[in-house]
C-alpha cells in the first residue's frame, strides 16, 4: 500500500455505524492507517448509532443501511426529522444498490459498495471531505449572520432570516431561550475562558442544542439555547450553575428573555443589551428579565450646582477636609439616590471633572494627576452602584490628598496575594478567600488584577499552574496523573483539557515533544 498518502485532514471525526464485527474492525483499520481522520465513535445499530451522532456531533457518519433493531436509512431519516445536521456514508451490498441510491437526498455524501475495496473505500472517503468542506467554505458565519439581521435593510430580513433558520436548523417554530453574558472586563483572554466554560457547562449539563456566539465587545456573548424539551426552565440553569462559575473567572453581568419566531430576534437582542443597563441596580448574581426591571421606580434627580460651587470655595481655600465632607454629601444625593443609573453616573462622572479641574488649578502640585480620565471612565463604565462609589471615593480622595497613596496600596494588595497563590497553587483557591487575606471585597480583587497585570484571577492561577506542570513533565519524575494532582487538578481529564487549551497539545504529547 505504499501507493497511499497520509490524508492531512484532522478536522474531520467520523461516526461507524455497523453490526457486522468484521466489516467494523475493517473499517477502522483502514481510517486509523490510512487518514488522519478521528474514529470518535462506533455504534453496533441504528438506535445506538442516533444517541451517538447526537452526543457526538461527528462530521461523517459511515453508517450500513441494514441493521437490527433500527436500519441505517431509518436512523438518517431520524436525525432528518429532529433536525440534527449530518453527512453520512452509507455501506450497502449489490441487492441494496438500488435502495441506496434513493437516500442520496438525506445528507448521503455517497453510498460504498461491500464488500469494501480499499482504494474506493478512499477515494469516497475524499470525495466527502471535499464536499463538507466545501459546505463550510459556503456557510456563512453565525455570528455573521445576526449581525446581518440587525443592520440589513427591510427588503433584505427575509433572505436574513432563512439564512439564519437553516444555519440553526430549526425546523419548526420552536422557543428560544435567549442570554446575553457582558463581562465587565474587555480582556479577550477573559471573554475566551468565558466562551469556553459556557460551552463545556451546558454539554455537562446534558444540553445538546445550543450555540454559545461572542457578538462584540459592546454586546457580550450571545447564547441561544434550542433544546427546550431537555431545559424547561433555562433561566434557573443558568443562575445555579452557569453565571457563579462565569463570575470566578471575571465579573460580568447577564439578561434573558425568549423568542418564539426568529423574526423577533432582532428585537431581543437589542432589548437584552438595554436590560444589561440596569445592572446598577442589582448585583452580579442576578439574571435581568424584562419583568423584573419594569418594577423598577425611579425618583428624579438634579445636578447640585449648589455642592458643586462649595466644594470648589473649599479646594480654592485649601480647606481640604471640609472639601472631602462635601464630597460625601453628593454620595448621599446623587450615588445612593433612586435616580435613573445613566444620570447617576453622568452627575458623578461631571462632579469628579469639576473638582479635579479647580484642584489642577489652585494645587501645589508640580503636575497633574496623569490618572485621572483612566478613574473618570472607570466611573462611566462602573456596572454596580458598588463599583461607582469606589471609584467615586478613589478619584476624589486622589484628588484632595495629592498623592498616589491608593495606587501604592494596590500594588501592595496585588503582591500579598500573588505570594498567597504562590504558596497554595496546589489548593482549591477562591477570589473571595483571596479578598478576605487583604481586606477588600471580591469584586474590587477581581477588577483590581485586570487592572495591575492585565489578566484575571482565574486565568492567573490557571496559566501558574500550567506553568509548574510544564516544569514537571519537562523533569520526567512524574506521571501525568502525579503532576495533576500537585498542581490542583483532581480530576487529570479536566487537567488535560485546560493543559490542552493553554499549551496547544496535551500533557503527553508535550512530554514526547520535549
Amino acid at each position: 500500500m505504499d501507493n497511499y498518502v497520509e490524508l492531512g485532514g484532522q478536522f474531520m471525526r467520523i461516526a461507524i455505524v455497523e453490526d457486522e464485527p468484521k466489516t467494523k474492525d475493517g473499517l477502522i483499520k483502514m481510517i486509523n492507517k490510512f487518514t488522519d481522520y478521528e474514529i470518535c465513535g462506533v455504534a453496533s445499530d441504528g438506535i445506538e448509532g442516533l444517541r451517538l451522532v447526537k452526543e457526538l456531533q461527528p462530521d461523517l457518519i459511515i453508517s450500513d443501511i441494514q441493521m437490527p433493531g433500527m436500519d441505517g436509512l431509518t436512523m438518517l431519516q431520524q436525525l432528518e426529522q429532529e433536525g440534527t445536521a449530518y453527512n453520512a456514508l452509507i455501506l450497502t451490498g449489490y441487492s441494496s444498490f438500488d435502495y441506496a441510491r434513493t437516500a442520496l437526498h438525506l445528507g448521503v455524501v455517497d453510498y460504498i459498495l461491500k464488500p469494501v475495496d480499499i482504494d474506493d473505500f478512499i477515494s469516497v472517503l475524499r470525495k466527502a471531505e471535499k464536499k463538507i468542506l466545501e459546505e463550510r467554505s459556503e456557510k456563512i458565519d453565525l455570528e455573521q449572520l445576526i449581525w446581518n439581521l440587525m443592520t440589513c435593510e427591510e427588503v433584505k430580513t427575509e433572505r436574513c432570516l432563512q439564512q439564519l433558520s437553516h444555519q440553526l436548523c430549526l425546523k419548526e417554530p420552536m422557543t428560544l431561550d435567549l442570554f446575553l453574558v457582558k463581562p465587565d472586563s474587555l480582556d479577550m483572554e477573559t471573554t475566551g475562558e468565558m466562551l469556553y466554560s459556557i460551552r463545556d457547562m451546558l454539554k455537562d449539563l446534558g444540553i445538546r442544542k445550543y450555540h454559545v456566539i461572542h457578538l462584540s465587545s459592546s454586546y457580550g456573548i450571545l447564547v441561544l439555547i434550542l433544546d427546550r424539551e431537555k431545559c424547561p426552565n433555562s433561566s434557573k440553569l443558568f443562575s445555579l450553575h452557569i453565571l457563579p462559575r462565569l463570575n470566578e473567572i471575571g465579573n460580568c453581568h447577564c439578561s434573558t428573555t425568549s423568542i418564539s419566531e426568529l423574526g423577533d430576534l432582532k428585537g431581543a437582542l437589542g432589548l437584552l443589551k438595554d436590560l444589561l443597563t440596569y445592572s446598577f441596580v442589582f448585583d452580579h448574581h442576578v439574571i435581568l428579565q424584562k419583568e423584573m426591571v419594569d418594577k423598577l421606580e425611579f425618583a428624579p434627580i438634579r445636578y447640585p450646582e449648589d455642592l458643586e460651587n462649595k466644594i470648589r470655595r473649599e479646594i480654592m481655600n485649601g480647606n481640604y477636609q471640609k472639601a472631602l465632607c462635601i464630597s460625601d454629601r453628593f454620595k448621599e444625593v446623587i450615588i445612593e439616590s433612586k435616580g435613573r443609573p445613566e444620570l447617576i453616573k453622568e452627575y458623578t462622572a461631571r462632579f469628579c471633572s469639576g473638582i479635579y479641574n479647580v484642584a489642577k488649578e489652585y494645587s501645589l502640585k508640580s503636575e497633574p494627576i496623569l490618572i485621572f480620565h483612566y478613574f473618570i471612565n472607570n466611573i462611566i463604565e462602573s456596572k454596580t452602584r458598588t463599583d461607582l462609589i469606589h471609584n467615586y471615593e478613589k478619584i476624589v480622595k486622589t484628588i484632595l490628598s495629592g498623592s498616589n497613596e491608593e495606587t501604592d496600596t494596590d500594588n501592595v494588595i496585588i503582591l500579598k496575594v500573588i505570594n498567597f497563590i504562590r504558596d497554595n497553587y496546589h489548593k482549591d483557591i477562591t477570589l473571595s478567600e483571596a479578598a478576605e487575606l487583604v481586606g477588600v471585597t471580591p469584586e474590587y480583587l477581581s477588577k483590581l488584577f485586570n487592572q495591575k497585570i492585565n489578566v484575571n484571577f482565574v486565568v492567573f492561577i490557571r496559566n501558574l499552574r500550567i506553568s509548574i506542570a510544564k516544569r514537571m513533565i519537562l523533569s520526567g519524575k512524574y506521571r501525568i496523573q502525579e503532576v495533576a494532582e500537585q498542581v490542583g487538578f483532581k480530576d487529570p481529564k479536566y487537567f488535560n483539557k485546560v493543559f490542552k487549551s493553554v499549551c496547544g497539545i496535551s500533557p503527553s504529547e508535550y512530554k514526547k515533544v520535549i
